[in-house]
C-alpha cells in the first residue's frame, strides 16, 4: 500500500502498527500547531481546530481501513462525531482567576465522547484484525 492509499483511500485494510504510526503523526502535528500558536501569542484553540480539520480526511481514511481489518463497516466512523463535537463545543479552560463549571450538555457531550473514544481505541488500537480475507480485502500479514 502506498502512502497516498494509506492516507487518502477508504478501501483496504491496515494493521495496528500502521494505525499507531498514524496516531503518532496526528498528535505530533496537533501538538506542533498548538506550540506554534502559543509562541505566536495565542489562538491555540483556533489553530488546533484548523489542524484537526486539515487532518480529518486522512484520519477517517486510516481509521476506516482499521475498521475493515476488524471486519466492520466504515459506518463505525460515526463514533468520531462526539469526539469532534467535544473538541469544538466544550471549553478547555476558564478565564483567569475563575473556576469553570460545565453545563449538563457539556458534561453529557464529554461523557459520550469518552465512551466513543475508548471504544475506538480498544477496537482499532488494541484488538487484532481478522486473520482471514473479508469483503474489504486480503488479510494483513503482519499485525
Amino acid at each position: 500500500m502506498t502512502k497516498k492509499q494509506w492516507l487518502f483511500s477508504f478501501s483496504g485494510r491496515i494493521n495496528r502498527s500502521r494505525y499507531w504510526l498514524w496516531i503518532l503523526i496526528y498528535y505530533a502535528v496537533l501538538a506542533g500547531a498548538m506550540a506554534l500558536a502559543n509562541m505566536a501569542g495565542g489562538g491555540a484553540k483556533v489553530l488546533s481546530i484548523l489542524a484537526a480539520l486539515a487532518l480529518m480526511y486522512p484520519d477517517m481514511a486510516v481509521q476506516a481501513k482499521r475498521w475493515h481489518d476488524r471486519n466492520k463497516s466504515s459506518w463505525w466512523l460515526l463514533l468520531n462525531v462526539p469526539l469532534f463535537a467535544g473538541r469544538v463545543l466544550v471549553p478547555t479552560s476558564a478565564p483567569m482567576g475563575m473556576t469553570y463549571q460545565p453545563t449538563s450538555l457539556e458534561s453529557a457531550v464529554s461523557l459520550v465522547a469518552l465512551v466513543c473514544g475508548a471504544w475506538i481505541l480498544i477496537e482499532c488500537g488494541f484488538l487484532k484484525g481478522k486473520p482471514e480475507a473479508n469483503q474489504y480485502g486480503e488479510a494483513v500479514v503482519k499485525d
